[in-house]
């Protein structure tokens, strides 16, 4: 006498699920994902002396998110340059940056690519705010 289990048959797996999940996390690094170009600003490291050797800069600027300040006078957004290419003229070799709490980060590369925008002429110090 001979017995026979009965065996469940094995049903396939659906993978239509798996693929869904996998189009929809597709989709989402696709859609927050940014392909700009992220551009360099160049931040030249502060000079060995310090104390009482150290001189004076040529050039006080402060941005916060109204706009630039240069030696206490604002910078006319419509001509940027003037004010900067003017200073560089008489003799400017160096400029302090400080950003205000309130500046984003835009707003302090704007500044350093228009004081930047001599030519590379201005040494440029960026201050961290206290």
């Amino acid at each position: 006498m001979r017995i026979e289990f009965a065996t469940p048959r094995r049903r396939r797996l659906s993978l239509t699920s798996l693929i869904d999940v996998i189009f929809l996390l597709l989709l989402f690094f696709m859609l927050s994902s940014t392909f700009t170009r992220f551009a360099q600003v160049e931040l030249a490291a502060p000079g060995g002396g310090g104390g009482a050797g150290a001189s004076r800069p040529d050039i006080f600027a402060t941005v916060d998110e109204s706009g630039l300040t240069v030696n206490g006078t604002p910078v006319d957004p419509q001509a940027p340059g003037t004010v900067v290419s003017s200073l560089i003229e008489a003799g400017a070799k160096t400029a302090l940056l400080v950003p205000r709490e309130s500046a984003r980060a835009q707003d302090l590369v704007s500044a350093l690519e228009l004081l930047r925008g001599g030519g590379g002429a201005l040494q440029v110090i960026v201050a961290r705010p206290r």
